[in-house]
């Protein structure tokens, strides 16, 4: 028994010392497994992934690196006034560094830890730094220390005047006064109804808005004046401050008519432009964004009217003397022109295309009003053996469009009526998009007939196409299709090959559609070349009314005759 006993505890002890390892096993490999999952998961994370950064810690984060705004250039610390909502960090390099995201409070201030309360507020950004560094030196003597804006503040401004939707805008303290007036004249058209409609009407308010003599009136009663053109031609900063909270932009009407100065020619951007008191002419060429390669810069002419408007006296500057100093600049007035002439330059890309059976097709260069047809020809290799110099064309432009109607009805001489036929509609399309240039390439380059050497323009396209020993029949024939071309052979020949006629072709109205030209004629006008068409019409067919109303015409007609020829008899007796 004592034996057995002891066999019973030896076999649970190793039992317990089984279990204990496997238990151990079993946590050990769950630990590697965590691991492993962890060492994933952070790997995975990409640099946008949200960590478990304790909220403490995330709002610190989001101090130190805040959003950034979108920026037009780097804000400059002399010009950016500081205000609420401003987040400016101060760093103070002692060891360990102390660096702060401090806001700027409503009131105005900054609480900076260790320093105190400083007012900030209305200050420029260079003036808040010079404040913040001072009593930072004061209290830590041997650190460096910086301070740097790192958020500009939201801002309520007010857009007032001449502009599609006065009233209040959030923008930020580092936009500028013309991004408040393109808040107050962008318009979201959100229904079709009259109220919508008016305001799409009212559109027209922005033609006699003025970009020039905007008023920017601050919260301390200071104004500015704000002229977007001349902004955006010298990017001089005070034309288009930057905004603070408060602000209030007044867009008054500009007079299109007596209140502007014309500058045109050779300048960048010609036309008519707001007059402002003070403009002068370099202002002028500024706003006109300069002149141009072309312009001829020592003989400007520049104009002006008397006051009257009955004489105009006309000089001409040399604006090159001015810009150097040996002129004096000089005040403009409303009404006075400026044209900056061009200089001859008649170099431009004159070329010409020739597609077909040429050896070298594509294009090729031309001098304006000198290289002819047979230059060209010449330069792309001469023409290969298969090309066909009686289908040859030369096509010059676009006809106008209003032209094109009448061209519809030239294509339509001989009374070939509009059928609803794929490859007619083909041929009267191609022969109205392009002028065809009337020259026989058989004659010039066959027969050496100089007088068809036409002059080319820039533009034009050669067009040589492959010899095409066919004629094409369509329209009312049993087999519409390709015949092969037989010389001498006149219509019956390709009516018969075709198959014959049908049973609704109109035979007497047969149109032969040259390949060159395009033109339709009947049989006996022209003999039939390889390349051309044969058109057969189909009689169109007539209801019973049409008759019926043939037939009541001509009764009412000798009725007429009836009637004159009773009254002569009466007469006659």
């Amino acid at each position: 028994m004592k034996n057995d006993s002891m066999q019973n505890d030896s076999y649970k002890a190793d039992r317990n010392l089984e279990l204990n390892f496997q238990i151990s096993c079993v946590l050990f490999f769950f630990l590697i497994f965590s691991s492993f999952l962890h060492a994933q998961g952070r790997k995975g994370l990409g640099k946008n992934d949200e960590l478990d950064i304790p909220q403490q810690d995330k709002l610190s984060t989001s101090l130190t690196q805040p959003m950034g705004v979108a920026l037009e250039s780097i804000v400059e610390p002399e010009k950016y006034f500081v205000g609420p909502s401003d987040v400016i960090s101060v760093n103070i390099w002692t060891s360990p560094s102390l660096n702060l995201s401090i806001m700027v409070t409503p009131e105005g201030t900054m609480i900076i830890p260790t320093i105190g309360e400083l007012k900030v507020a209305d200050l420029t950004l260079a003036d808040a730094k010079e404040k913040i560094l001072n009593e930072v030196r004061k209290k830590y003597i041997k650190a460096d220390a910086t301070v740097t804006l790192i958020k500009p503040r939201p801002i309520i401004v007010s857009v007032t005047g001449n502009v599609l939707s006065p009233g209040l805008f959030t923008l930020t303290s580092v936009d500028r006064a013309n991004k408040a007036i393109s808040e107050a004249n962008y318009i979201i058209i959100l229904q079709k109804d009259e109220r919508e409609f008016q305001k799409i009407q009212d559109l027209s308010i922005l033609k006699v808005m003025s970009t020039r003599n905007i008023i920017l009136r601050h919260r301390d009663g200071s104004e500015q004046r704000v002229d977007l053109p001349k902004f955006f031609a010298t990017k001089e900063n005070h034309w288009n401050p930057y905004l603070r909270e408060g602000d209030v932009i007044i867009v008054p009407k500009k007079n299109l008519t007596k209140g502007v100065f014309g500058i045109y020619g050779e300048v960048n951007s010609p036309g008519r432009y707001e007059y402002v008191e003070g403009d002068s002419l370099m202002d002028a060429i500024r706003i006109a964004y300069g002149v141009t390669r072309l312009g001829i810069a020592d003989s400007l002419e520049f104009s002006r009217l008397s006051s009257d408007g009955k004489n105009i006296s006309t000089r001409i500057i040399n604006l090159q003397s001015i810009t150097d100093g040996r002129e004096q600049n000089f005040p403009l007035e409303a009404g006075d022109r400026i044209v900056v002439k061009t200089k001859i330059d008649r170099r431009e890309d004159y070329r010409v295309v020739i597609e077909g059976e040429v050896i070298y097709p594509g294009t090729y260069p031309i001098t304006k009003n000198e290289t002819r047809l047979s230059d060209i020809i010449r330069q792309a290799g001469g023409f290969t053996e298969f090309a066909s110099l009686k289908s040859a064309q030369l096509m010059r432009g676009s006809i106008l469009p209003e032209e094109v109607q009448d061209e519809r009805l030239v294509s339509l001489r001989g009374g070939a009526p509009i059928e609803d036929s794929a490859y007619y509609r083909l041929e009267t399309e191609l022969r109205i998009k392009k002028e065809i240039v009337n020259v026989d390439f058989e004659k010039l380059f066959l027969h050496r007939d100089s007088t068809q050497d036409v002059v080319l323009l820039s533009e034009d396209k050669i067009i040589i196409p492959s010899i095409r020993r066919t004629i094409y029949v369509f329209g009312q024939v049993v087999l519409t299709g390709h015949i092969p071309f037989e010389e001498g052979k006149r219509l019956e020949y390709y009516i018969t090959k075709a198959g014959g006629y049908t049973e609704r072709a109109r035979k007497g109205d047969v149109k032969i559609v040259k390949e060159k030209t395009k033109q339709w004629l009947a049989p006996d006008e022209t003999s039939i070349e390889e390349g051309d068409y044969i058109w057969v019409p189909k009689e169109q067919e007539r209801s019973f009314a049409y008759y019926m109303g043939i037939a009541s015409q001509a009764a009412s007609v000798l009725s007429v005759i009836i009637g004159v020829a009773v009254i002569i008899l009466q007469v006659s007796n």
